[in-house]
C-alpha cells in the first residue's frame, strides 16, 4: 500500500510527498457494530469535530477500491518544538475494512506522518490508501483520524459498497485541475471529470438533469405535506461518451441538479448540483431572502422578493426584529450560521436549509440528542425521557441522486413548540 500527502495552495500547485508508513493486516472476527444507542448530537455541532475529514470512495476496477481522503491545515494543530524549529503536526490515521456477510476483518493499516506549516496557512492535506476489495461484496470501513498533538481524534463508519459496477463509487469526480472531488457542489461555467471503474463495459452513460426549484420543508406540524407526491422529472437528457482512459469532461451550465446513470434502467451513478454561487455558505442578500420564509409572515417575505434593493429590505427586517442594528447582527449571525451548517450536514436533492432537517435545525438548533441508524434519526430537544422534551424522527429515502434524503414523521403535537420557537425568533430572541 502506498500513501501520498498532497498539499495544495491557491495556485493549485501539488506537493506529493512519500510518507513512512507502518502497516499490519491479520484475519480475526470483528465485533464491532453500529451503535443505536449512543447519543452522537456531535455530529451536529459546528466546531466540535476540530479535524472533520472528507471521505471519497472510489472502486478502480474489480480487485481494488481507493479511499481518497482530504484534512485541513485550519482543523490541525501545529507546534514548535524549540523556537528555532519549523511549525509541525503529528497525524495517525488506522482503518480497519470488514467484510459485511462473514464479519471478517479482511484489512487493516495504522498510517503515520508529520505534516510541516503552521496554524495560519489554509491548505489541504489529500491522501490516498488502496484497499483489496472483491466485487458482489460489501463491506464495513472503520477509519480513525488522530490529532496527535491535540490528543483529538474522530472515527467514522464507511460503508464500501460492491454489489454493482454503477452505484456512485464506481465513479470518481475531478475538478478542472484534476483533484479530487469531496463535495460534489459546483458553480456555473466549473468543468468537471468523472472517471469510471475499470471493469464499467458501458462507453457512454446517460445524464439527466433536474431543476431544483422545488417546495421548501413544511412546518412539522403540517401534516398535509406527507401526502403530496413530488413529481421529479428531467428538464433534458443527453448521452455522454467517455474517451480511452476511462473519463469524461463535462461543463456545469445552469443551476440544477445533474444526475449520471449508466443506462436509462440502471438509475444510480453519481450526482452534481449546482444551487447558488458559494454553496455551501450563504454570501448576498438574494440567497439570504429564502430561509427567511420560516420565520416570516406571507405579506413579509414577498416584500423581501420584490424589494429592489434586497441588501436593505434584509437588513432592515432583521432590524426591524431585533430592535437595534447591534441585536440584528447577532441574530444574523446565528441564524445563518444554522443555514450554511444545515447546507453541510443535509444537503440532498435539495440544499440543506430547504430539506426536513434542515428546517429543524434552523429553527430549534442543535439538538441534546440524536440516534442514529442505517434508515432513521431520532432528535431529541431538552432532557432525554422528560415528557416536556421534544422528539423528531426522520426516516430514510431511499433515492437514487443522494444517500442523504430523510422525511420527517409530522404530527399536529409540535404545532405549539414550533409557534414558540418562532415567535422567539420574530421577537429577537435566539432559540
Amino acid at each position: 500500500m502506498k500513501f501520498f500527502q498532497k498539499t495544495k495552495n491557491k495556485l493549485n500547485k501539488k506537493l506529493i510527498i512519500i510518507l513512512s508508513i507502518i502497516a499490519f493486516a491479520f484475519a480475526c472476527k470483528s465485533g464491532q457494530k453500529a451503535a443505536t444507542n449512543k447519543n452522537v448530537a456531535g455530529i451536529y455541532m459546528p466546531g466540535l469535530n476540530l479535524i472533520d475529514p472528507d471521505y471519497k470512495i472510489f472502486h478502480k476496477n474489480d480487485t481494488l477500491t481507493e479511499l481518497h481522503f482530504r484534512l485541513s491545515s485550519e482543523n490541525i494543530l501545529y507546534t514548535k518544538k524549540r523556537t528555532d524549529t519549523a511549525f509541525s503536526a503529528n497525524i495517525l490515521i488506522k482503518y480497519e475494512l470488514t467484510d459485511k456477510a462473514t464479519e471478517t476483518l479482511t484489512d487493516s493499516a495504522s498510517i503515520f506522518f508529520t505534516d510541516y506549516g503552521s496554524n495560519k496557512q489554509k491548505k489541504f492535506l489529500d491522501g490516498l490508501i488502496k484497499l483489496k476489495t472483491a466485487v458482489n461484496k460489501n463491506y464495513d470501513l472503520v477509519i480513525t483520524v488522530n490529532d496527535l498533538t491535540r490528543d483529538h481524534y474522530i472515527r467514522k463508519r464507511i460503508t464500501v459498497n460492491r454489489s454493482n459496477i454503477y452505484n456512485s463509487q464506481n465513479y470518481l469526480l475531478l475538478d478542472s485541475t484534476h483533484n479530487v472531488v469531496f463535495k460534489n457542489h459546483f458553480n456555473s461555467n466549473d468543468k468537471v471529470f468523472i472517471q469510471k471503474n475499470e471493469g464499467n463495459p458501458s462507453k457512454s452513460i446517460t445524464l439527466k438533469f433536474y431543476s431544483t426549484k422545488l417546495p421548501i420543508a413544511k412546518p412539522p406540524f403540517s401534516v398535509d405535506a406527507e401526502t403530496k407526491d413530488l413529481v421529479f422529472k428531467p428538464k433534458f437528457t443527453s448521452l455522454l461518451d467517455f474517451d480511452s482512459t476511462n473519463t469524461l469532461a463535462y461543463t456545469v451550465t445552469e443551476k440544477g441538479l445533474y444526475h449520471f446513470q449508466a443506462t436509462e434502467n440502471v438509475n444510480s451513478g453519481p450526482t452534481l448540483f449546482n444551487f447558488q454561487e458559494n454553496f455551501p455558505k450563504v454570501k448576498n442578500p438574494e440567497n439570504m431572502i429564502g430561509p427567511m420564509r420560516y420565520i416570516s409572515t406571507k405579506k413579509e417575505f414577498a416584500v423581501l422578493n420584490d424589494s429592489e434593493n434586497k441588501k436593505l429590505a434584509v437588513d432592515q427586517h432583521w432590524i426591524n426584529v431585533a430592535g437595534s442594528s447591534e441585536r440584528a447582527r447577532t441574530l444574523i449571525r446565528e441564524y445563518y450560521t444554522r443555514v450554511e451548517s444545515a447546507n453541510n450536514y443535509f444537503t440532498s436533492y435539495l440544499e440543506g436549509w430547504k430539506t426536513d432537517r434542515g428546517i429543524i435545525y434552523i429553527i430549534y438548533g442543535t439538538p441534546n440528542v440524536v440516534y442514529k441508524n442505517k434508515d432513521y434519526e431520532n432528535w431529541i430537544y431538552g432532557e432525554e425521557n422528560n415528557m416536556m422534551s421534544i422528539s423528531f424522527v426522520f426516516h430514510k429515502v431511499k433515492n437514487p441522486v443522494s444517500n442523504n434524503d430523510y422525511s420527517l414523521s409530522r404530527s399536529p403535537m409540535f404545532k405549539n413548540s414550533w409557534f414558540r420557537a418562532v415567535d422567539s425568533w420574530r421577537s429577537g430572541r435566539i432559540y
